[in-house]
């Protein structure tokens, strides 16, 4: 590996690092949710779980991105929306891609192991999801919920190095965001209906067509904004959250309008700016209205 400046930029667009930052609020949700049942560690432990939480949603994000990259270079090569992948466009080299894979996902797994021995347990079979969906596409339409589920299992795995437990909580959490991304990722789909429909594979617009996919991930966003509704209750937030989750519902709106008025076009970046607004939106919505309940009024 050259880990020159622009090799490393390279890499950072390999695997959409920015797009990590933008999933950090996700496990944020559970991260302080789960914080304030917990008394039993000190502040030293907090700073090294925090730590080690974060390293290792960087490390299994990236392991996940980078092996996308890898199994998706022949078919990134032909479509002329990705032609310009770090692989397909000869930035990086596949060996290179896979020394990276490798090394990112023992990182995870070193990080899950010193987090306690239930998440380093649950470390493979979530390595083994986030590196799966990368291959669903190629065999069922259901990839969109693979890859959902996958992103979201960021609460759970956060709650579970808190608190060593899998409960309703943290998994209403994890399935309101999987529907969230679902329906995101169906709407995506669209740009690639004709080329997967071409090239063989599996996604629900290359399936069902244009008119039932906007139909299909409306569905999952309405679901998606019923279950974010369900956890704020079952985590015991407040108006203030529930509010915030209007302005989810507002953002989502906005996304579909984009999604149905642009056409057979490539969507435009306002499309991906308010996707990334929806996970900030949800973590503000749950810091401002703990800080609200607790903080002012104390309770």
């Amino acid at each position: 590996m050259n880990f020159s400046l622009t090799s490393l930029k390279h890499y950072g667009s390999l695997i959409k690092f920015s797009h990590t930052l933008f999933a950090l609020p996700f496990a944020g949700i559970a991260f302080v949710l789960a914080f304030l049942k917990t008394h039993d560690k000190s502040p030293i432990d907090w700073i090294i779980l925090t730590i080690l939480i974060l390293i290792s949603m960087v490390l299994a994000r990236s392991a996940a991105m980078g092996f996308n990259r890898i199994v998706d270079r022949d078919i990134d090569a032909k479509n002329q929306r990705t032609v310009d992948r770090e692989i397909p466009a000869g930035k990086i080299s596949t060996r290179s891609a896979v020394l990276f894979v490798g090394l990112s996902s023992l990182g995870f797994f070193a990080a899950s192991w010193f987090i306690n021995s239930t998440a380093f347990a649950l470390s493979f079979p979530t390595l083994l999801i986030l590196l799966g969906y990368s291959l669903a596409k190629r065999f069922t339409w259901l990839c969109h919920w693979i890859l959902g589920f996958s992103i979201g299992l960021a609460p759970l795995a956060t709650w579970v190095a808190i608190r060593q437990e899998i409960v309703l909580e943290p998994l209403l959490w994890t399935c309101g965001l999987a529907l969230n991304l679902a329906g995101f990722d169906i709407l995506y789909a669209l740009q690639d209906q004709d080329f997967d429909k071409k090239e063989g594979l599996f996604s629900v617009p290359a399936r069902f067509g244009r008119k039932k996919s906007l139909l299909i991930a409306a569905i999952n966003h309405i679901l998606c904004i019923v279950l974010l509704f369900a956890a704020g209750i079952v985590s015991g937030l407040g108006p203030i959250f529930l509010f915030f989750i209007l302005i989810t519902a507002y953002y989502l709106f906005q996304e579909h309008r984009i999604a149905r008025g642009t056409g057979e076009n490539f969507f435009p970046p306002k499309f991906y700016q308010i996707h990334s607004y929806i996970s900030l939106i949800l973590f503000g919505g749950l810091l401002a209205d703990r800080f609200f309940y607790l903080v002012i009024l104390g309770n």
